[in-house]
C-alpha cells in the first residue's frame, strides 16, 4: 500500500471512481487537493486499485480491483488518525469485502441542485437590523467558531480560500451562521452550513445557503447536498432550496483508536 499526493493522481486512478458512488464528489475533491485526506494505491504507475480517505467525515472511497485484506489494512491504518466510514447502497456486492465488526452505522441522503432549477429570490430578502452578511476572507475564517473543523476539512485556510467559497452572517461582531462551498468538481460544489445554537430556527441557514448557491451559480457551479436521514431539518432545507434527485445510501463506521 503506497500513499501518494494529489499531484501523483493519474487519469487511470481517477477513472476508478465516479460521482455516482455515495458522496463521490469528495473523493475527487481529495484527489484534486481541495479537501484534506489521504490517497493510497498499489502502484502509482500501473494501478490495480486505489483508496481515497476524506479526513473530515472519515469516508473511505474504493476503486479498482482490491481484496478484503487491502480494505482491512487501510481501515486499521486510518483508525489511528480518525473515524473511518464505508459508504454503500442496498445491494452493493462490495460489502463482502468490508472489515468485520463495524462500531456504528447511519442512513443518509444526498441531493443535487442543477444551476437555475428554482427561484431563490424568496429567500434572499433583507436581514434584520443589526445583522450583516459577508463573503468570508482569511480574517473571518480564522475567527470562526468552526476554525478547527475548517482546518480538518481543507488542510489550511489558504487552500480553502484558493478553491472554495464561504459566507458568514454576523450580528455585530458575533458569528450567527456560516455556509461553505467546496471546490468545483466537474461543475459542482458541495455545500455545508453551520448555525450557532442560539440563532437556530430563525431562517439564517436558509438565507445563507441561498446566497451561497447564488454565488456558486454565478461562477457556473451546480450544488450538492448530503445529510443523515435523522437530520430532518437539513433534509427539509435542501428540498426548500430546490435540491432534488434524492439518493439514499448507508454508512458503516469504525472509530478512532484510543491512545
Amino acid at each position: 500500500m503506497i500513499q501518494i499526493s494529489p499531484a501523483q493522481v493519474t487519469p487511470a486512478i481517477k477513472s476508478m471512481f465516479n460521482l455516482n458512488m455515495p458522496t463521490g464528489i469528495r473523493a475527487f475533491a481529495v484527489m484534486a487537493g481541495g479537501n484534506n485526506g489521504k490517497i493510497f494505491t498499489d502502484d502509482p504507475a500501473h494501478p490495480l486499485w486505489a483508496l481515497v480517505w476524506e479526513a473530515d467525515d472519515g469516508v473511505l472511497y474504493r476503486g479498482g480491483k482490491y481484496g478484503r485484506d487491502v480494505l482491512t489494512e487501510a481501515v486499521t491504518l486510518l483508525k489511528q488518525e480518525g473515524i473511518v466510514a464505508l459508504g454503500f447502497r442496498d445491494g452493493d456486492s462490495d460489502m463482502d469485502r468490508f472489515p468485520p465488526d463495524p462500531e456504528a452505522g447511519a442512513e443518509c441522503f444526498e441531493f443535487d441542485r442543477p444551476v437555475g432549477i428554482s427561484d431563490l429570490s424568496p429567500y434572499l430578502g433583507a436581514l434584520p437590523d443589526g445583522y450583516s452578511i459577508h463573503r468570508m476572507d482569511q480574517a473571518l475564517l480564522e475567527r470562526s467558531p468552526k476554525y478547527e473543523e475548517t482546518l480538518n476539512r481543507y488542510g489550511s485556510i489558504e487552500n480553502f480560500l484558493d478553491k472554495g467559497i464561504a459566507i458568514s452572517i454576523l450580528h455585530g461582531d458575533e458569528t450567527v451562521c456560516e455556509a461553505y462551498a467546496d471546490m468545483d468538481i466537474m461543475g459542482m460544489r458541495e455545500l455545508g452550513v453551520r448555525t450557532q445554537e442560539s440563532y437556530r430556527r430563525q431562517g439564517f441557514a436558509t438565507f445563507a445557503c441561498a446566497c451561497l448557491i447564488k454565488l456558486c451559480e454565478e461562477s457556473g457551479s451546480a450544488t450538492y447536498w448530503d445529510c443523515a436521514k435523522f437530520n430532518l431539518s437539513s433534509m427539509a432545507l435542501a428540498r426548500k432550496l430546490g435540491f432534488q434527485n434524492e439518493r439514499a445510501y448507508k454508512l458503516l463506521a469504525w472509530f478512532q483508536l484510543k491512545e
